[in-house]
């Protein structure tokens, strides 16, 4: 039973870090495939980074920045977003070949992690199942998953703490580039603000914002998925508890 007991917590750990792996890509594909990360926020985070935010001008200083006015961004927008979900193959005219190429790159990364966050969440499923299956033959059920879940919460804090301290020694900019450095094979990514438009409407601060609002929905995705494997374990539990009477 020790043994059993054993396994259970190990499964259910594994579970609860699956389920977060599968609800932090799946916050990765919502914010690379939403029309505002393009447009409003978009120009947000130039009024922030121009410390124009309080301006009157504030719509004018943005759209001479940037170069496109709200109407020519909000289209803009609209068809970047629908690239990055692979409704189109035509990215905005306005980008350059080089900006193009980056943005096939990010959308190759995008889908991607929609594909793994589909693969982990089926993955915790599956372990959801199997840890009721161990489970049920326990007499004390609550213990094995109480461990086994703090574990993986412990885990995932830790690796959180691990952002949060690189952040504050380095600042958001030095993650930024070890992320693109880390990810991308290329420099593509690496743009001039006097050619090239994407890096004008893509300031320091739309990226502080988008990890912001990742974070949000990463927990709030990891937060229903997490019940619903719960109501998934108590089920398939149920079910074996009974016909092994």
């Amino acid at each position: 039973m020790k043994k059993l007991s054993w396994i259970t917590g190990i499964l259910t750990g594994l579970m609860v870090l699956f389920a977060a792996l599968g609800s932090v890509c799946g916050a990765i594909d919502q914010i690379a495939t939403d029309e505002n990360f393009y447009g409003g926020m978009s120009r947000a985070a130039v009024a922030k980074y121009l410390n124009v935010e309080d301006d009157l001008q504030i719509s004018a200083k943005v759209t001479e920045y940037i170069g496109l006015d709200d109407a020519a961004q909000d289209a803009f927008a609209k068809e970047m977003a629908a690239f990055m979900a692979g409704e189109t193959n035509a990215q905005p005219d306005i980008l350059n070949e080089k900006e193009q190429q980056h943005m096939m790159d990010v959308r190759n990364l995008t889908q991607t992690a929609a594909d793994m966050s589909r693969t982990y969440l089926t993955i915790a499923v599956i372990l959801a199942v199997v840890s009721a299956w161990t489970g049920a033959r326990l007499n004390s059920r609550v213990k094995p998953r109480l461990i086994g879940g703090l574990a993986a919460v412990t885990v995932i804090m830790v690796i959180v703490q691990n952002i949060v301290n690189q952040v504050a020694a380095g600042g958001f900019e030095t993650l930024f580039v070890q992320m693109h450095e880390a990810i991308f094979t290329n420099d593509l990514w690496l743009m001039d603000p006097n050619t090239d438009i994407l890096i004008r409407m893509m300031p320091q601060p739309l990226f502080e914002q988008a990890l912001l609002n990742g974070t949000n929905q990463a927990l709030r995705m990891f937060l229903v998925v997490w019940m619903m494997l719960l109501v998934v374990y108590e089920i398939v539990s149920r079910m074996i508890r009974r016909h092994t009477k």
